[in-house]
């Protein structure tokens, strides 16, 4: 895979990739009105590599099948309001290789 001609090697194929089925919120806000009055830039849309959160008509949407479980917007978060669990079943994201 190529991003900014640095080419990695290390990286499964997305075809190799499988997402679990989520059957249960594992993502969640604790206070929507913190991300609504307090928080200004929205970090959690840009934190999460995969953007699993988004911004839209004044409060904040969560598409968790997005998720790769790398915990950056958690981190993120500068009032800790993500309330974020591994996933139901004790696996998320799995990677085959071979």
């Amino acid at each position: 895979m190529e991003k900014f001609g640095v080419t990695r090697t290390d990286m499964a194929p997305m075809d190799q990739v499988q997402r679990i089925p989520v059957t249960e919120a594992f993502i969640d806000i604790y206070d929507p009105a913190i991300c609504l009055n307090r928080c200004v830039n929205k970090p959690c849309t840009y934190f999460c590599p995969t953007q699993v959160y988004q911004w839209w008509d004044n409060q904040i949407a969560i598409d968790q099948e997005r998720c790769v479980e790398c915990g950056a917007s958690v981190m993120g978060c500068p009032y800790g309001n993500i309330d974020w669990r591994y996933p139901p079943g004790g696996t998320g994201v799995v990677i085959k290789h071979g």
